[in-house]
């Protein structure tokens, strides 16, 4: 493929053609297996190689297709264990299906739709319900919360000052081994005076009201034989 002879293929490609013989392979009830062989045939399959002519697949969007098939099968074995088919599927049905577990089920509303546009089940209502936030914490919350969690000399400093970039800037607990100390400055250089996190993209202004409290961090040394040397945020969930 690299001099042209060959026509370029997106190596995600196979890379899915394996892992979904091997899902439908594990699949227990042979008409399961056949309804998810059809649905990724002519649906999934259809898709991603139409996408990967036009650019190459993301790590994303092949996950995404894992998803759907994997919560498809989870649909037809919920359905079969209420004694009811695809074809005789009903709204209650659907919606007791969605009642629980929304953001975990609902990457097989892509089967779901594709089944009723092939008249493999009756024309429903897919339910949709928000996953957002309907309250999300205002500034005040967002600079008081922060300031109860470093003031609380119950927890132990690294994970008083690990608990920060969540509650302050949404950072999700698994990106903490990527703070290091060099992620908390002190200095002014960004625009106002006080501290600031700095981290891999672009700096984070640091609110001065939480300065004060998060800057005598202990400089302990860390355990190299279980967490990356310098990360501290990474420290403190350790330490717990």
């Amino acid at each position: 493929m690299g001099s042209g002879v060959l026509p370029h293929l997106d190596r995600r490609l196979p890379l899915f053609e394996r892992w979904l013989a091997q899902r439908i392979a594990t699949t227990a009830d042979t008409e399961h297996a056949r309804m998810l062989q059809y649905f990724a045939t002519w649906h999934q399959l259809r898709k991603l190689r139409a996408k990967a002519v036009r650019s190459p697949l993301g790590t994303s969007t092949t996950q995404e297709s894992r998803q759907q098939i994997t919560q498809a099968g989870a649909f037809l074995v919920w359905l079969a264990a209420r004694h009811v088919t695809l074809d005789a599927c009903t709204q209650t049905d659907l919606d007791a299906w969605h009642a629980e577990k929304y953001a975990t089920r609902r990457p097989a509303q892509a089967f779901l739709r594709w089944c009723m546009d092939t008249r493999r089940m009756p024309r429903l209502t897919i339910p949709n319900h928000p996953t957002t936030n309907p309250h999300p914490m205002g500034q005040h919350q967002r600079i008081t919360a922060p300031q109860r969690v470093l003031a609380d000399d119950s927890t132990s400093p690294r994970a008083r000052l690990a608990a920060c970039p969540v509650l302050l800037f949404a950072q999700p607990v698994s990106r903490s081994p990527a703070w290091s100390p060099t992620t908390l400055s002190t200095t002014a250089s960004i625009s106002h005076s006080g501290s600031a996190t700095r981290p891999p993209q672009s700096p984070s202004r640091w609110p001065p009201s939480c300065s004060t409290t998060s800057r005598p961090w202990p400089p302990t040394p860390l355990p190299s034989n279980r967490i990356r040397p310098g990360s501290f945020l990474a420290a403190a969930r350790a330490s717990r």
